[in-house]
């Protein structure tokens, strides 16, 4: 029989009124409905005044985010408040799950239960288990609290805490995070604790000691914030006493690093880059592990930027700490205090010409009192009429660049201001056709796009002018159509010479995606390249240049493919310059396989091999092994499985890796248990096999 009381709605099999007493009993598939919460029960009693449930037999109680059966409830319907025995919960945002001998209802969000089992695993799977005398979940804060606890994996206990806070959902809040384990011959046992403050919804910091068998305790410290308009990160470590450090190093070692960027204003963003180490050795011996080991150059770097209407200006400061002892001081790149930019690109303006300007000023300083330093003035304004159709483009284009010097320690008998002006013109045109075809059985476009690029620069006699930031181009196909063959200010190359190339593409019909894409381009020289980056390098006579062809396909759903060959007609022998070959497999299930092949004459010939694939349904192995053949040395190999269930993941890999063909090979063991909506122990594996393998994702 229905009853109604306000927003409360009771039904039963049958009921029985007791006036006096200002009690209602309710028999036979009691339903209870108010508002957003709903009971069922066999029995129950309702008391009018206190305006309370006393249910019993299969009592099931449902509130947004929470369900409870029980064998009996005590529950008041006005402030939310019961207490229940022999039950069963259930939070539904997140999924949890867990049992206990008593539960307590708070109110709405907050709830306490005691001898409690608590998991994230679904119902028949208890892969890991928090067991704790008493459990208080408040869901407005998204956080859990555990007394007298124990997590068990697998049904094995392996932790106890008198004490722990964990978050229940993805929101942050202050304690200890997952402690990270791992060895090394580098440094032997490793293990790292951090604690997180959550001082603000937009700032938290960590602070992490960190304790090395060889070396001794590190403590390092992060701090980070966001707001709307600016982020940054602020890092720092302290070794206070190396044990590893030989006679005559400090024992002192530190590191910091200070990564700030932001919008302050429209139009204004700001970058700034700050990193410091306390000696060349540190990021090789007491960098993460799982992170690459090989910068030879610490940056330190402050950018400003206005953006305006087809205008940009940068302005910079720039100084970088050489960490590879083998570069030579003389060879240690130049500072920028400051550097000033400008660059202007005004297109459809008067008979559809195109402006260009760019103009820039550096101090460039050096370590090294009697290196030549100094200023430089660089500018180049410009002229294009770009001209374009669906067949075709045609674009000519005349610029005039000065560039002028104020310099110190200059080599004798050649002046401290230098300069030179030349003039550049380029004419830059491309036809395209295209057919209706076939690519495995998908229809494309076809397209055929051949391509000429001519470019003329007078030669100017450079050898007075100094070398700040200018390097040699390296030659690809994108290099074909460059308007300098040097990188940087300090050089000009003399051009009389004409690029041919030729494009073709397979374009899906239905999708528009790119199946594949063939080019093969040429330059074709007019005179001879007097102009070398060194004053007394060889002028470069051949008519022509080496031919680049660079092929990509996907070759199904989930093969691709890609080479590129860089090949000298003039060499009698060793004509092939660089060649690179790839192949990827990648399917829905993240079954991946990559294997490439790179060789650059004389500097680089490597194999790299990654894979993950499946064992069995949940097992899976991964591994990478990239070998230098120029060195016959394996660069970095690792190997190891991932195994995944529905509430955990385990991963372990060992690793053996050196950060360049010179040094020692560094054996280092991970392991990694992720508890599914609680925690993850060991080292972030994860993000490594990301980097390390091309493809790898993780879904978290």
């Amino acid at each position: 029989m229905p009853v109604t009381d306000y927003d409360t709605r009771i039904e039963a099999d049958a009921a029985d009124l007791y006036r006096r007493e200002d009690r209602t009993e309710f028999f036979g598939n009691v339903q209870i409905e108010q508002g957003n919460d709903r009971l069922e029960a066999d029995h129950a009693t309702y008391l009018k005044g206190a305006n309370t449930l006393d249910a019993d037999g299969n009592v099931y109680l449902e509130q947004p985010g929470l369900r409870v059966t029980g064998s009996t409830m005590h529950y008041n319907l006005e402030s939310k408040q019961g207490t229940a025995t022999q039950t069963e919960f259930r939070l539904t945002d997140p999924v949890a799950r867990g049992t206990a001998s008593t539960a307590e209802l708070l109110n709405a969000d907050q709830s306490r239960y005691d001898d409690v089992r608590y998991t994230t695993c679904p119902p028949g799977n208890n892969g890991w288990q928090v067991e704790a005398k008493e459990l208080e979940i408040d869901q407005s804060t998204g956080v859990g609290v555990a007394h007298n606890a124990k997590l068990r994996f697998k049904g094995v206990p392996f932790i106890y805490l008198p004490y722990v806070s964990f978050p229940i959902d993805d929101r942050r809040k202050s304690g200890f995070l997952p402690p990270t384990i791992g060895s090394s011959t580098n440094s032997g046992a490793d293990i790292a604790i951090p604690y997180y403050f959550n001082i603000a919804p937009n700032m938290d910091a960590t602070f992490t000691p960190r304790i090395m068998s060889k070396r001794g305790i590190l403590l390092g410290g992060e701090f980070r914030y966001l707001t709307e308009n600016n982020q940054g990160e602020i890092r720092a470590e302290l070794l206070p006493s190396d044990s590893e450090q030989g006679p005559g190093e400090s024992d002192t070692r530190g590191a910091a690093n200070m990564l700030l960027n932001g919008t302050p204003a429209p139009r204004w963003s700001y970058d700034i880059n700050l990193n410091y180490v306390s000696d060349n050795d540190y990021i090789d011996d007491l960098g993460n592990s799982l992170a690459a080991t090989s910068a030879k150059h610490q940056e330190r770097r402050g950018d400003i930027r206005y953006y305006g209407s087809g205008w940009s200006f940068l302005g910079r400061a720039q100084q970088y700490q050489t960490i590879d002892n083998t570069i030579a001081v003389s060879d240690r790149p130049y500072s920028r205090l400051p550097q000033l930019l400008l660059n202007l690109e005004r297109p459809d303006q008067a008979m559809g010409l195109t402006y260009h300007l760019r103009t820039e000023y550096v101090h460039f300083g050096h370590s090294l009192d009697s290196k030549v330093k100094g200023e430089r003035f660089d500018l180049q304004p410009g002229i294009s009429l770009p001209m374009r159709r669906p067949w075709g483009f045609l674009t000519p284009k005349l610029s005039l660049r000065h560039t002028r010097y104020s310099l110190e320690n200059q080599t004798a008998g050649l002046s401290d201001s230098p300069d030179r002006t030349l003039p550049t013109f380029s004419l830059d045109s491309g036809l395209y056709f295209d057919r209706a075809g076939n690519w495995f059985g998908n229809a494309i476009t076809h397209t055929l796009e051949p391509r000429l690029f001519y470019l003329y620069i007078p030669e100017e006699d450079q050898s007075d002018l100094p070398d700040f930031d200018t390097a040699d181009l390296d030659f690809s196909f994108a290099n074909l159509f460059r308007e300098n063959r040097f990188s940087g200010t300090d050089k000009v190359g003399d051009a009389n010479q004409l690029t041919t190339a030729l494009t073709t593409r397979g374009l899906s019909t239905t999708t528009g995606e790119e199946l594949f894409r063939a080019s093969i381009g040429q330059i074709f020289y007019f005179r001879d390249r007097d102009v070398q980056l060194l004053s007394s390098g060889a002028v470069t006579n051949e008519d022509s240049s080496s031919i680049v062809a660079e092929v990509s396909a996907k070759l199904t759903r989930n093969w691709r493919a890609q080479a590129g060959v860089q090949w000298n007609p003039h060499a009698d022998v060793d004509a092939t310059e660089k060649n690179a070959f790839g192949i990827h497999y990648l399917d829905d299930k993240q079954r991946i396989l990559n294997l490439t092949y790179r060789f650059t004459d004389g500097t680089i010939e490597q194999t790299d091999l990654s894979a993950r694939w499946p064992i069995t349904h949940q097992l899976h192995a991964v591994g990478r092994w990239n070998y230098s053949l120029l060195h016959k040395k394996s660069m970095e190999t690792f190997a190891g499985i991932e195994y995944e269930s529905c509430c955990w993941v385990s991963r372990f890999v060992v690793r053996d890796y050196r950060s360049d063909a010179n040094a020692e090979g560094n054996l280092a063991l991970f392991l990694q248990l992720e508890l599914k909506g609680l925690t993850s122990l060991g080292d972030k594996i994860d993000q490594f096999l990301e980097r390390g393998i091309l493809g790898y994702r993780t879904d978290n």
